[in-house]
């Protein structure tokens, strides 16, 4: 490495961007990496997002002779802290070239000082910002492009994050399914078929349809409430505030396909629920993660074209769950995707020890363990 070192926190407009726009030249011969969505990363970045509300975030940039060569964010998320009544500290958004590992080293060292002066005992990560976003470093799984709001990273990210002193705390699946698999006429697609119509003759109290578009925030209040209550006892899990849920459901609101989000319903009342979206990493990379000023026109053409999907999130009431509407959810999914023309899709993440969501995924969908992620942790 050429030029001296130099680690600074940037907090103005010019540095939030330097800090928002390094990635594009660190993986500009990557033909697997996305660009985030620029407009989005810089508010969140600027702290004009809901989490901010109970958080806040410290970005530093690595430079050398003028040029940045690596970036973290230290993160101070108070409503986690609160929920568990621990003191953790989180970074995210890491990124550096892959032979720099004094910058590396300097930006942690930054990043943990931040952090212990803010009386935080642990660090964690990388989360962007928080478990409730992008998380986990991948791990395996580098030759397919992420899917929508998954993180990318080289692959040798683990070993320097290892080499200075961080060790596995907790790993997230994310699954492949393929048409192929589940298509009608097919051994699998058939077996999948009689499944969902099994479930069908045994709980005639459970309906299932897909989200009424015209009352979508009073839907995506009902079914969060449901997602928010399934996974209240997994690893991690910090409650959603409603401005937290209502903003992400406006970013989300103009790239929902209505077939693909499933509310599951026991007489009346939203007992499941499962939220998919199209794969929008396809035509973010198209426009190179910016909309503005003419990139959208584009974006909206190119996302017409997308025939994978990611599910987001599948879940149902704990007193629900005998009735089996996980897996009833899944297979109405999958065949209201294919009458789409989605060939592919990904169910992620689920953690490693949540064995009944790995178990429903794996029943329903016949899928591939394709991906797996990586949450890390030391001591401060």
């Amino acid at each position: 490495m050429t030029g001296s070192l130099d680690i600074r926190q940037v907090a103005d407009g010019a540095g939030r961007r330097q800090f928002a726009d390094l990635p594009s030249r660190l993986y500009q011969n990557d033909p697997h990496w996305v660009p985030a969505l620029r407009s989005a990363q810089l508010k969140l970045f600027a702290g004009k997002t809901a989490f901010a509300q109970h958080a806040e975030m410290a970005l530093f940039l690595a430079q050398r002779g003028g040029m940045p060569v690596g970036r973290m964010a230290a993160i101070h998320n108070r409503a986690h802290n609160d929920h568990y009544g621990d003191a953790v500290g989180f970074f995210g958004f890491f990124e550096c070239d892959a032979d720099d590992r004094q910058a590396a080293e300097g930006l942690l060292v930054a990043a943990e000082g931040w952090l212990r002066g803010r009386g935080l005992t642990t660090i964690r990560g990388p989360v962007n910002p928080s478990m409730n976003g992008q998380c986990g470093l991948l791990i395996e799984g580098f030759d397919r492009p992420p899917m929508a709001l998954m993180p990318y990273n080289p692959c040798t990210y683990p070993a320097l994050l290892e080499a200075l002193g961080f060790a596995k705390c907790k790993d997230l699946f994310a699954y492949l399914v393929q048409a192929m698999n589940v298509e009608p006429g097919t051994e699998k697609g058939d077996r999948l078929l009689r499944l969902g119509e099994a479930i069908k003759k045994r709980h005639h109290e459970v309906t299932l349809r897909t989200i009424d578009m015209s009352r979508y925030q009073e839907e995506v209040l009902g079914f969060m409430a449901v997602f928010e209550e399934a996974r209240r006892n997994n690893w991690g899990y910090v409650p959603l505030t409603r401005e937290e849920i209502l903003e992400t459901a406006h970013e989300l609101r103009r790239v929902i396909d209505p077939e693909i989000v499933i509310i599951a319903e026991v007489q009346g009342r939203t007992a499941g629920a499962l939220l998919a979206i199209p794969n929008i990493n396809i035509p973010l990379a198209a426009v190179g993660g910016r909309l503005y000023p003419l990139g959208f026109i584009r974006f909206f053409r190119e996302l017409k074209r997308v025939r994978e999907v990611r599910i987001l999130a599948m879940a149902a009431l704990q007193h629900d769950r005998v009735k089996g509407i996980t897996a009833a959810l899944m297979v109405e999914a999958l065949v209201r995707g294919l009458k789409r023309g989605y060939r592919m899709g990904e169910a992620s993440w689920v953690l490693e020890d949540n064995h009944m969501s790995n178990g429903s995924i794996q029943g329903a969908a016949d899928p591939i363990l394709y991906k797996k992620y990586r949450i890390y942790e030391k001591a401060l």
